[in-house]
């Protein structure tokens, strides 16, 4: 009598880890690089995507950061000058869109881009706010235009800009393993050769 194999199903399995409430990691982890997977107890993870994200975040939004000396004798310092939101008909800031997707910066930037005011010396007047526009002398004599702003940063204004976009794109995919979990690993089926014995032992 010939023993009888049965074979394995291919299926896929997923690793059991409680993302608990996946839509609180994912904000989490939007709002700040490594804290969606802290909440989730997924302790290795948040320590790897914050050491990846927060020094290539941290090292472009100072790049983007400049002292300027006013007219009264003071300093002014310009945060971020390369971290803004606008979709002004001259000025479509289309960088923003991958640098949003780490929401501790995207969302002064949206406040500054909502309400635009003049520099008027303190820290929040300039920090992650959009430059002056032409139609904007007026109203915003004190902030500087992109040409100004260009002239100040040199060369890293460009290096700057393409850091936090890394950074943006790298916590968008914290964010999916944060709100989905762990790809799925599918199991080793058995080869052909293996297919065709068992159904010919079947047969017998």
């Amino acid at each position: 009598m010939v023993e009888q194999t049965k074979l394995p199903e291919a299926a896929v399995t997923q690793a059991e880890i409680d993302l608990r409430n996946p839509y609180a990691a994912g904000l989490l982890a939007w709002l700040f690089p490594g804290a969606g997977h802290w909440y989730q107890r997924r302790y290795f993870k948040s320590i790897l995507f914050a050491v990846c994200i927060w020094p290539i975040l941290i090292a472009g939004l100072a790049m983007g950061t400049y002292r300027e000396e006013t007219p009264s004798g003071g300093s002014q310092i310009h945060f971020a000058r390369t971290l803004y939101c606008s979709w002004r008909a001259s000025d479509r800031r289309l960088y923003f869109i991958p640098q949003a997707c780490i929401g501790c910066v995207a969302l002064p930037a949206m406040w500054q881009a909502r309400f635009p005011g003049d520099a008027d010396g303190s820290f929040c007047s300039t920090a992650f706010a959009p430059p002056r526009i032409s139609s904007e002398y007026a109203t915003r004599p004190n902030q500087p235009d992109a040409n100004e702003i260009a002239r100040r940063l040199h060369s890293w204004l460009d290096v700057s800009t393409i850091f936090t976009v890394v950074a943006g794109l790298l916590n968008l995919l914290a964010f999916f393993d944060a709100v989905g979990g762990p790809a799925p690993v599918e199991k080793e089926e058995k080869d052909d050769e293996n297919k065709e014995d068992g159904e010919e032992a079947e047969t017998k």
